[in-house]
């Protein structure tokens, strides 16, 4: 389906389960969900997520700088810290940076691998939670995985849910992790799966895509489905306010 449609339909989705469950809605929940609710096409360059983030008219010479800027940031950060192994591969990840020639799906790629990078760095200093940092440098990886692969699975999930839950605990943000899963899991069981492409659950264990409708993204009868489906999660959320 298409960005928009994911997005809209993982709100949604986590506002129902708000009503049904008495969880209190708040801006920043609803923000958590959007975002989620198009992570997993984290792994696709032109994907609603990327568009999101970076500019189309963005020249690769200036996403070239910024990944630069945001790679020897991340190796003062890392100097600071006095870790011997993290201090070796921050310079080993810094000389194959500069000296390798890369596309510009690729720099969209590794920027974005940059700033979770930075964002797991950041989250261990104020933290010291080891899980939280694992957890972390796992979905940095997610933006390098074969599209409607790795992302869209079960496994991602569960990985998902481990880090909401740890942010939850750590922050106190009520339920983040509850709401926020359902919303990447809208991605896959309220979109994805009706796509002729279909989407591997089971993967890593098996690669095999299931599917349950030959819709194709973009074709007025995907639009059509992709209405539907807004059309009742609305209406189920007007018959849960009035009951």
């Amino acid at each position: 389906m298409r960005g928009k449609t994911h997005c809209t339909i993982g709100v949604l989705t986590s506002i129902q389960t708000c009503i049904l469950f008495n969880i209190p809605i708040t801006i920043l929940n609803l923000i958590i969900c959007a975002i989620l609710s198009i992570f997993p096409d984290i792994d696709e360059p032109h994907s609603t997520i990327y568009n999101l983030i970076f500019k189309k008219n963005l020249s690769k010479k200036n996403l070239k700088k910024g990944v630069y800027i945001l790679s020897i940031i991340i190796s003062i950060i890392i100097l600071k810290s006095n870790n011997f192994y993290l201090i070796l591969i921050s310079l080993l990840g810094s000389f194959i940076l500069f000296s390798l020639k890369f596309n510009y799906s690729l720099f969209k790629k590794i920027f974005l691998s940059f700033i979770f990078l930075f964002f797991c760095i950041m989250l261990y200093l104020n933290t010291n939670n080891l899980t939280l940092l694992a957890l972390s440098l796992t979905i940095s990886i997610f933006p390098w995985l074969k599209h409607r692969s790795f992302s869209h699975s079960l496994v991602a999930v569960f990985i998902i849910y481990l880090f909401l839950k740890e942010i939850e605990k750590i922050y106190h943000i009520p339920f983040l992790s509850i709401i926020g899963s359902l919303s990447y899991l809208s991605h896959m069981f309220l979109g994805d799966i009706f796509t002729k492409s279909g989407v591997p659950i089971f993967y890593p264990l098996t690669s095999k895509k299931f599917s349950l409708a030959p819709f194709v993204v973009g074709t007025k009868k995907c639009n059509l489905l992709e209405y539907a489906f807004i059309s009742v999660l609305i209406l189920t959320i007007f018959i849960s306010i009035l009951k």
